[in-house]
């Protein structure tokens, strides 16, 4: 099912009152508004590294326990202003694939003190790109990514153990990608977010926007990124 048919279908969120935020500058990759879409090599350049390579010597990290590489990974990213990241186990980095792979697209609110604004976010093969709702409404085919997150599974086969970076790139700061990621990780982890994630996927009629806006906001409330807010 197509993410503009998704939208029509949710609901409440034709009636939400979201903030209305300046558009996002047009960059590189964009979304898709179609079905069954993949990433090519032509006509963008992805904004954050396609391979691990890219980012940290492999070979190195091969030889490191699983607890290493989660600290070298996470530590190397901390003091980074654009880009985030996680780590996650093997079995919870192939269970968000598949679940990814199969329920593709979600909201996520952003909170600031004025109110909140919606990201929207489609998963493509090894990335998530997230954009602002209302930038995807003016045009699905042009709306540019505000932050993307990249998985990486070089690791999982011999180290057990899947590598996530969020690469910031506009509208957000490093605080609420923070948020997004754990929000994000969340809804594709956890059994009853996820019932969230599949019920705007698969029965978009059945999805209640504001229900589902005031579980997150609690569940967000609760999570370590926004403990100091």
């Amino acid at each position: 099912m197509a993410l503009t048919t998704i939208l029509r279908r949710a609901s409440g969120l034709l009636r939400c009152r979201a903030l209305q935020m300046p558009l996002p500058q047009r960059c590189c990759r964009h979304f898709s508004s179609g079905e069954g879409s993949k990433i090519t090599s032509g006509g963008f350049s992805y904004p954050a590294p396609r391979s691990l390579q890219q980012i940290v010597k492999l070979e190195l990290l091969e030889n490191e326990s699983q607890e290493q590489i989660r600290a070298i990974w996470e530590n190397y990213h901390r003091e980074k202003d654009d880009s985030l990241a996680t780590t996650l186990a093997s079995e919870q980095y192939a269970n968000l694939v598949q679940r990814a792979t199969a329920s593709p697209f979600f909201l996520f609110p952003v909170y600031r003190k004025e109110g909140f604004f919606n990201m929207i976010c489609q998963f493509q093969d090894t990335c998530f790109l997230l954009t602002y709702l209302e930038a995807f409404k003016e045009n699905p085919g042009l709306a540019p990514p505000c932050l993307t997150v990249s998985l990486y599974d070089d690791l999982v086969e011999n180290k057990q153990i899947g590598l996530l970076r969020a690469d910031v790139i506009n509208m957000l700061d490093k605080k609420e990608s923070q948020v997004l990621l754990d929000q994000l990780v969340a809804s594709y982890s956890d059994e009853k977010l996820f019932a969230w994630v599949h019920r705007f996927n698969h029965e978009p009629e059945q999805f209640d926007f504001e229900a589902y806006r005031l579980e997150m906001q609690k569940y967000t409330a609760a999570l370590p990124s926004t403990e100091s807010a």
